[in-house]
């Protein structure tokens, strides 16, 4: 049952549309800004001709003080930001008007991270968690190349820190960025599996956001326009990739599904996604994309058919006779195994050991079971929408690393 009792709360400025990042400049001019620092990231530069044009135009604006190319992978470190941090401030070119970040959710996050610490003294480190009393940033455009982790959106910033194996992030509402540019010929330009991966992620938390305990009302109808957008436009822009209003409507639905994050949670999978990120460097779309495949399924199994709903969202669907309710939920369960199947989407390459299972078990109950020490593991704290038990878990987490 969605609560009818909650605050409601979205900081966003958003300019869509093709050739929107040109939009930049007017931005610009508007706020005064002339210094400007830009991060960028390396794979996305390489491979896309139209942000090396949208640079070498902006490099005549001569108001562009500093490039940083993002080289990760995977999420960013708080290792790696101090290395970048430090280097700013020893040749003294730290003094920005504005950061404009272009790349996916990591670079966004890096920008995010030095637009911090550029304004508070210490180490990446001293900031994790949610800080207080910080300075105010300096301002950031996020220009995101992904569907998936609505870091444009989002005023977290993930950073792992190397040595505890622990992602904590820098999460502070100094992060939000000051515009948000959505311009589809930037995503058009992702690698298949990169899109894959990020905007499963982001399908998977629209479903994740909407049955949870503390979904609202409004919250709710976030997510569902953005679980429409993001299965209905996926398999378009995987068979058309050039088609620019498929993919402008992937990044809505992506920006969406943060919306519904922010104004309500998400449930067990993102636990294991996160254990999966942070020890066998799977990426966190594809992580919480299986996980909250296998957890939808179960829930299903053991009786909870509200999956129903998203039936009548999916354009493809049977249409011959009226399914039931059950028969509706089963429809959309089936349907997420079968694009996990059908992109052969496995965890096999992460190397995960024999004991992996084993060990994701002691996290989630290390993570949801603080207060009961048993081995009766009942994830009652996790905002799924039913109860799990450990042989529940265990036929999940079996699936999952299958």
């Amino acid at each position: 049952m969605l609560k009818n009792n909650f605050n409601f709360e979205l900081l966003t400025n958003v300019i869509s549309g093709p050739n929107s990042i040109n939009s930049v400049y007017q931005f610009l001019k508007e706020k005064n800004y002339k210094k400007i620092g830009l991060i960028l990231d390396k794979n996305l530069y390489k491979n896309s001709n139209y942000v090396k044009i949208f640079l070498k135009q902006f490099r005549k604006k001569k108001i562009l003080n500093k490039i940083l190319f993002f080289h990760g992978i995977n999420e960013p470190t708080y290792q790696h930001l101090d290395l970048a941090v430090d280097e700013l401030r020893s040749k003294r070119n730290n003094e920005f008007d504005c950061l404009i970040a272009i790349g996916g959710g990591s670079a966004i996050d890096f920008a995010k991270g030095i637009a911090t610490l550029l304004k508070n003294s210490g180490s990446g480190l001293k900031y994790r968690g949610f800080p207080k009393n910080l300075n105010p940033s300096i301002p950031l455009i996020a220009i995101p190349s992904t569907t998936g982790t609505g870091a444009e959106l989002a005023y977290n910033a993930v950073f792992i820190d190397l040595k505890s194996k622990t992602k904590l992030g820098i999460n502070s509402k100094n992060n939000y960025p000051t515009l948000s540019i959505l311009d589809p010929k930037i995503t058009a330009n992702s690698p298949k599996n990169v899109t894959l991966n990020s905007s499963l992620g982001a399908l998977i938390r629209s479903i994740d956001t909407m049955f949870n305990k503390r979904a609202t009302k409004i919250s709710a109808m976030f997510s569902e326009n953005s679980f429409k957008l993001l299965f209905n436009n996926l398999p378009k822009v995987l068979k058309q990739s050039d088609n620019l209003e498929y993919w402008s409507n992937m990044q809505w639905g992506a920006y969406l599904s943060i919306a519904a994050l922010l104004n309500s949670f998400n449930g067990p999978a993102a636990a294991v996604a996160y254990f999966l990120s942070t020890n066998y460097n799977v990426p966190q779309g594809l992580g919480y994309a299986i996980s909250g495949t296998y957890f939808f399924e179960r829930n299903h199994e053991k009786g909870f058919h509200e999956y129903s709903k998203l039936f009548d969202l999916i354009e493809k669907k049977p249409s011959k006779r009226k399914l039931s309710k059950i028969e509706k939920s089963k429809f959309v369960i089936r349907s997420l195994v079968k694009i996990l199947k059908y992109n052969k989407l496995t965890l096999k390459r992460a190397n995960i050991p024999k004991n992996g299972n084993e060990k994701i078990l002691e996290f989630l109950s290390k993570t949801f079971n603080k207060s009961n020490p048993s081995n009766s593991i009942i994830l009652s704290r996790t905002n799924n929408p039913i109860t799990l038990n450990k042989k529940d878990l265990i036929i999940i987490i079996n699936k999952i690393l299958k």
